[in-house]
């Protein structure tokens, strides 16, 4: 696969079983060979696509390059990376988060899993409810990585507001 695999920050990042330093690039090739064939998904735009919804979701952090081999024409790539870009845009930026407006019970911020939670806590701001709930989920199991994440946020609103 003609592409690669960019950290556009100027931070190291773990990602893909591997540390990535601040503009280093990581062949496509080498990251199908570790996930692509393990998860049995095709080679090319299926496998990126599943790249960029999956494993490396956060367009501020990571850039996807993939030159398709198919299309042979010079216009048709230009137009095909424009429309990609525009897909990417349309995506809501990571630092841009809507605050909620429904009452969230704690029972209903101890039940999220943590893909839920990882979305919802950017957007939560009462920290009452927040303390209650991290006190719950304290006293259940396999809630450790909801706690750590809520006491992160709980530790951000403190800041904030001093």
């Amino acid at each position: 696969m003609d592409g690669y695999i960019k950290n556009k920050t100027g931070m190291w990042r773990h990602a893909l079983k591997r540390n990535i330093g601040p503009g280093q690039t990581v062949s496509l090739d080498d990251v199908y060979e570790q996930y692509g064939q393990k998860h049995e998904i095709e080679k090319g735009s299926p496998f990126v696509k599943w790249l960029r919804s999956v494993k490396l979701s956060d367009n501020q952090v990571w850039e996807i390059v993939y030159n398709e081999e198919k299309t042979k024409s010079p216009e048709a790539n230009k137009i095909k990376a424009v429309k990609e870009k525009k897909a990417d845009d349309s995506q809501e930026p990571a630092m841009a988060v809507s605050f909620t407006k429904k009452e969230t019970e704690v029972d209903d911020v101890v039940n999220w899993s943590v893909r839920q939670a990882r979305d919802e806590l950017k957007k939560f701001t009462d920290l009452k409810t927040l303390k209650y709930s991290l006190l719950q989920a304290n006293q259940l199991a396999n809630k450790d990585t909801l706690c750590i994440m809520l006491r992160k946020r709980i530790s951000e609103l403190e800041m904030s507001r001093r």
